[in-house]
């Protein structure tokens, strides 16, 4: 069939997959239970685009609009099946944007069972670990405050992520058994980290992302570094948790935030510039140099602060296979504008101009770092 009549199917099966929805709202089931179950039919009919489309443009048609339903949905109070959760989540803006993403960069790569991967993990593990955690969830931690997650929810979302990717690889590559098992590990590792310190639906958009990338890098795998990444990521995690307790300035979330940060930076960039976002950490965290007043529970640096503080220095990871002989000048401007935005506490809080600030100083030390090398 021609993209067209696909397009047709498949956005008949979410329209019914909504208005099954609304009615189960209607009929008393919560709003969690119905949004967790628009999530997961969703995400499940998505995962076969890549053998049914041939043209992107179909899926980001069907990604955009579906976006603007959200949009539209949401600003006139329709799908409260969707949007009548108490907490503010853009998770339901987040997942097409996704998708499509993860589409255009599997066919990019002519690996359509990475996509597949990448969202079933979404579809399937978020939905366990969000029932796991409602169920039998005992031992809660803080994210931000007023948003809490468990720990049996964030166990559950490691083991069923860690099986969705090595069942997967097994049957679809022809990568070693000891490789898939690896790849599983690191890649349940990362996401369960990041599903448990997310906040308004972000994990719907990075989790998928950040699959598809560590997949991207690991199309020929080499057992020894699988092994050493595995082993520095634990190190990393572990390794903060020991050494920021307590966690007096730096809540648990910030710290588990902090180690995964750390990890990308490492992989990314090298031991170098792990060092420098390590002893910022730690000063802020045991001293009074950066951060120089002692916080109460809801002043904590938590995951928000640190993804705005951090954003820039991690972006630029990223761009270290483009600019490798630039990137320590914008990685390094943002650091010092960052430690001087914390000693001095610019802005009263307000994060958004901090990071503008830390951006606009990133691209002037770009600049002036290609002036020096030319």
């Amino acid at each position: 069939m021609c993209d067209l009549v696909w397009i047709v199917i498949i956005s008949a099966i979410f329209l019914l997959i909504f208005a099954i929805g609304e009615i189960l709202r209607k009929k008393g089931v919560a709003v969690e239970i119905t949004r967790k179950f628009a999530h997961f039919l969703g995400a499940f009919v998505t995962i076969f685009f890549p053998f049914i489309f041939e043209n992107p443009l179909s899926v980001l048609l069907l990604a955009f609009g579906f976006t603007l339903i959200m949009i539209i949905s949401k600003k006139f109070g329709f799908l409260q099946s969707i949007h009548g959760v108490e907490r503010a989540s853009y998770g339901a803006f987040y997942h097409p944007i996704a998708i499509f993403i993860c589409f255009l960069y599997a066919n990019l790569l002519g690996l359509p069972w990475f996509y597949v991967i990448s969202i079933l993990i979404l579809a399937l593990c978020d939905a366990i670990a969000a029932l796991i955690g409602k169920r039998y969830g005992k031992s809660e931690y803080i994210v931000e405050v007023g948003t809490k997650k468990t720990l049996e929810g964030s166990i559950a979302f490691f083991v069923s992520s860690f099986l969705v990717v090595h069942l997967i690889l097994l049957l679809t590559t022809r990568f070693d058994r000891l490789d898939c098992v690896l790849i599983g590990v690191l890649i349940s590792i990362i996401v369960s980290v990041f599903e448990g310190v997310s906040l308004k639906g972000a994990d719907n958009l990075f989790i998928p992302l950040s699959v598809l990338f560590i997949l991207s890098r690991n199309t020929n795998p080499n057992t020894f570094e699988l092994s050493v990444q595995i082993g520095v990521l634990i190190l990393f995690l572990i390794g903060y948790l020991i050494i920021m307790r307590p966690y007096k300035k730096i809540g648990f979330s910030g710290v588990l935030f902090l180690g995964l940060i750390n990890y990308v930076i490492w992989a990314l960039m090298g031991n170098f510039f792990a060092i420098v976002i390590f002893s910022l950490s730690f000063l802020c965290q045991k001293t009074n140099l950066i951060l120089n007043y002692n916080c109460e529970v809801a002043d904590k640096y938590r995951v928000k602060p640190i993804y705005y503080i951090l954003l820039v220095p991690v972006i630029c990871a990223f761009l270290r296979d483009f600019i490798p002989n630039l990137v320590i000048f914008p990685f390094l401007g943002s650091i010092v504008c960052i430690g001087i935005i914390i000693r001095l506490k610019l802005f009263n809080n307000d994060l958004n101009k901090g990071l503008i600030l830390t951006s606009i100083v990133s691209i002037i030390a770009l600049g002036v770092g290609y002036a020096l090398i030319q």
